[in-house]
Formats: structure tokens, C-alpha cells, sequence
């Protein structure tokens, strides 16, 4: 058993911490170690900011190839995560997402002790189409709310949201869009309308560039790609979504019981 680090007071208060060079690991996978080791005992917490490479090689004693490869270790694992002109952040780890819920993104959040957020890349009033103005039983040429989101678990991109609105149903609905605010509760103040079943479909794709930027992670990694359309108490859809979800960072879950089964 080789001891990964050496302790040496400097002064009162202050303390260096030197990697074993001469041990058969390599310094990058000691330092992976300790690092994982710093955030299992919060001393970088989660959703945290990691020092600086320049400094996290003074902190170490090592070089910044060592730091640099140590850190793109963790982010293969999952662990840590780099934003583009931010930096390196503690990871969230993988969301347990239950695939039959109903509630909003927000709102499945907060009751597992995350902080939720929302981002909105564009929005805009266009024709709905023919797809969409089946699915809402809308006339052919009535319009629709397109709009585009981020939605971030402690400030992690976790879903890209594509969503649609009927605006006949939600005249104005523009007006009360605010990036942190849940959309369910906006239609159940403001236009009495509350969800209360959703119908959803789960399928597989490839990220594109865009998606490559926003999550940052490798072109052509594998994402979720799901569809819901959510129903009102008299049986109308009133909202469609598509979400493109990185499968790195999610876990979908089910739960049946004995009315679900079917027989083969």
C-alpha cells in the first residue's frame, strides 16, 4: 500500500500537500483520488467551483499536465464538469428521474433537494401547423407558443425543452414567462388550468453541436429524447414538449403494480 500524500506545515494555518512521486500510481490518478476524496468530504461541494488549474497545481505540487488530465478523468467519470469561459464544477451526479410523474421540472427538483433553474434561449408566436393543431383541436391557422429553455439542476444543464402552447386557451401567455418560475403554476394562476395526466414517449438520439455546446460534452453522445403531452381535467392537451436530456446525467425510473400488468 503506497500513502498517496504528505503533509508539511508551512506556517500556522497553512498546509501544503505533496503527491508520492515514487509510488507505482500515477500522480494524475493519485491526484483523481484526492480530489474525489475533497468532494465526498465536502470540502468542494456540489455545484462548486474548483480552483483554478494554475492553482490546484500549487495546491498538489504537481504540473499542470497532471492537473489537466486528472480533471478530464473526472469528467469522463462524471464527477466534475466544464463550463466553457466559467470553469470546472463538482458534478450533481446522475438525476433519478421518475418517467411516470406528472409534476414540472421545478417542482421534482425541489422535493429531491435540488435547486432548480431555467434558461430561456428564445420564444416566439408562430402557426401551429397541422400536427400541432390536431393535438389541440385548434383551427389549422391559430397560433402557437414555441418556446425554447435550458433547465439546470444546481446550475448543471440538465434538459434542453422545446414547448408548445396553444395560445387560443393561453392568450398572452408571454407575458408571464419567467425563467424560474414553474410553467404548470403560471397556467394554474393565471388561467385556471391544472395538469393532471401526462402521456409520455422516451427514444434515444445523438447530440448535435448545439447540444454538444450547452451540456458540454462530446458530438454524438447519446441523449434521451422525450415526448409528453399533457391533459387537463376535461381531457384536453393544453402543453406538448420535447426534451433532449444527456443520458450521462439521468436515470429514468417506473414504478407498475399489479393493474399494470398485461399478459403476453
Amino acid at each position: 500500500m503506497y500513502i498517496l500524500l504528505y503533509y508539511y506545515v508551512l506556517e500556522e494555518g497553512c498546509e501544503e500537500m505533496y503527491l508520492k512521486e515514487t509510488s507505482q500510481i500515477p500522480l494524475y490518478s493519485q491526484l483523481k483520488q484526492v480530489i474525489k476524496e475533497d468532494i465526498r468530504e465536502n470540502k468542494y461541494k456540489v455545484g462548486e467551483q474548483l480552483p483554478t488549474e494554475i492553482d490546484l497545481c500549487k495546491k498538489y505540487n504537481v504540473s499542470r499536465v497532471t492537473v489537466r488530465r486528472a480533471i478530464q478523468e473526472l469528467v469522463k467519470e462524471n464527477i466534475l464538469n466544464r463550463r466553457q469561459g466559467k470553469g470546472t464544477f463538482v458534478n450533481v451526479g446522475k438525476i433519478k428521474r421518475e418517467l411516470i410523474s406528472l409534476g414540472s421540472f421545478s417542482d421534482i427538483a425541489i422535493q429531491s433537494g435540488q435547486e432548480p433553474s431555467s434558461n430561456i434561449i428564445e420564444y416566439r408566436i408562430r402557426e401551429m401547423g397541422e400536427e400541432l393543431a390536431e393535438l389541440f383541436n385548434d383551427d389549422l391557422n391559430s397560433t402557437v407558443l414555441e418556446l425554447k429553455r435550458v433547465l439546470s439542476i444546481n446550475e448543471t444543464p440538465l434538459i434542453i425543452e422545446n414547448s408548445y402552447f396553444p395560445i387560443s386557451k393561453f392568450p398572452n401567455l408571454e407575458f408571464y414567462l419567467n425563467e424560474n418560475v414553474s410553467l404548470y403554476k403560471i397556467l394554474e394562476k393565471y388561467y385556471n388550468t391544472q395538469i393532471v395526466k401526462a402521456k409520455k414517449t422516451l427514444d434515444t438520439i445523438l447530440s448535435n453541436k448545439e447540444h454538444a455546446e450547452i451540456f458540454d460534452c462530446d458530438p454524438n453522445s447519446v441523449m434521451y429524447f422525450l415526448k409528453k403531452h399533457a391533459f387537463t381535467t376535461n381531457g384536453e392537451i393544453v402543453h406538448v414538449s420535447e426534451s433532449c436530456i444527456l443520458s450521462s446525467r439521468v436515470t429514468f425510473s417506473f414504478s407498475v403494480n399489479s393493474t399494470s400488468y398485461e399478459s403476453f
